[in-house]
């Protein structure tokens, strides 16, 4: 079978659930081929270079300039002026257009049907898609994972999918959470269909939970982003340092919040406590990961309605078996059930956050190892990503 990939970028060090899916497909003998928006710079994962990915990517190097877009734009006019205008109808299409994703995708995506499958990362991705060709004999699917539901949403308005909506192209959202966001925009149920993200079990095996010493050993992994929650945490370390709790939070990534992060600690006299890594290499978060006590992940709605969708992370983290603290956010509850696999607080409260932070120091060495089997139990039965390739593999295989 020969499936294509369409992403906005590559190789993005923090999709690796995009990366799963493609080496997934790559290990159970099919064909891939990568089309990516653009192309990102700087670590990524190891396995980019083991499979050779590189090689099988194209980018279409979207311009962030506007003036190099619009240069772009009249010269892709001049060689294709009657189907470029179509994709410039602002009236069927809506302001999408006025990105010029479509008339600069036209030439990479104007013979789907040269594939088997199709699969799209991002709404926008799967609109782009929908609007280059509505339908065609090729099994196509897109995936929503949070902010293509929320933030793109609220920039473009609600009618932004109708062409998508219109094609025959499955829609595979990652939680229930965005089924339902989808049905309540006009998509037909009968065109949506839960796919969770993933992780590779094999990689990780489950760790033994042993008894906290001091300092105890948080972390916390992800994009330095509002919807992070990342200050909520910080404020819950100040309030358990003020309970008289030893700790050292360790924070894994990076993002346009790092300085502002770097001065909350700094003015909460956490400098000991705090400490930012920047961005490491999958084996040294896998590493981080098994060294922590405690894993963070204090996610929120952020004031533009960008949220979250499962994060990897936390599924990574409770297939070692590890004691996770999250909060009632998007899709982390059908990951996570409070008191059975982790604990979950409110959303933006670092009071009750740090309470569950408290209960798990507080629990007994037997009490957090029926959690840590637990958390194991739900990446095996529902998150494992080699069980879920095989049922995206069947569905694009589907006659």
């Amino acid at each position: 079978m020969k499936v294509l990939f369409v992403v906005s970028t590559f190789p993005a060090l923090s999709e690796t659930f995009i990366l799963n899916q493609i080496t997934g497909f790559i290990d159970a003998g099919h064909e891939v081929e990568i089309l990516a928006m653009s192309e990102v710079y700087g670590k990524k994962h190891s396995d980019v270079d083991r499979y050779k990915l590189m090689e099988k990517v194209t980018f279409i190097n979207h311009p962030k300039s506007f003036l190099k877009k619009i240069h772009k734009l009249m010269k892709i006019i001049i060689r294709n002026p009657f189907s470029t205008l179509r994709l410039l109808n602002f009236f069927y299409y809506g302001k999408f257009v006025f990105s010029f994703r479509p008339a600069f995708a036209q030439e990479y995506l104007k013979n789907q049907s040269d594939y088997d499958a199709i699969i799209a990362h991002y709404g926008s991705n799967g609109l782009l898609l929908s609007i280059l060709e509505k339908s065609t004999p090729t099994k196509r699917f897109v995936f929503f994972h949070g902010n293509d539901l929320t933030g793109f949403v609220n920039r473009f308005n609600s009618n932004i999918y109708n062409a998508l909506f219109k094609s025959d192209i499955m829609l595979l959202p990652i939680s229930q959470l965005w089924a339902a966001k989808l049905r309540s925009y006009g998509a037909s149920s009968l065109m949506v269909k839960v796919h969770h993200m993933g992780v590779d079990v094999n990689r990780f095996k489950l760790e033994k939970i042993n008894n906290f010493e001091d300092p105890i050993k948080l972390l916390l992994i992800g994009r330095l982003t509002e919807k992070k929650g990342i200050d909520i945490a910080i404020a819950s370390v100040r309030i358990l340092k003020e309970c008289g709790y030893p700790l050292k939070l360790t924070i894994i990534g990076d993002g346009d919040l790092n300085m502002e992060l770097r001065k909350l600690v700094q003015a909460l006299g956490l400098e000991k406590e705090v400490y930012f890594s920047g961005w490491v290499n999958q084996e040294n978060v896998v590493k981080s990961i098994k060294q922590a006590d405690i894993i963070l992940q204090p996610s929120r709605t952020a004031n533009n309605g960008d949220m979250e969708g499962i994060p990897v992370s936390l599924m990574e983290s409770l297939a070692q078996g590890k004691l996770v603290v999250s909060t009632y956010h998007s899709g982390i509850p059908e990951l996570i059930i409070d008191g059975h696999n982790g604990l979950l607080a409110p959303e933006n409260n670092p009071v009750k956050f740090a309470d569950k932070i408290e209960k798990f120091i507080q629990m007994t060495n037997d009490e957090r190892h029926v959690v840590s089997i637990n958390a194991r139990s739900t990446i095996l039965r529902e998150f494992n990503i080699d069980k879920l390739n095989e049922k995206l593999i069947e569905m694009c295989l589907e006659k």
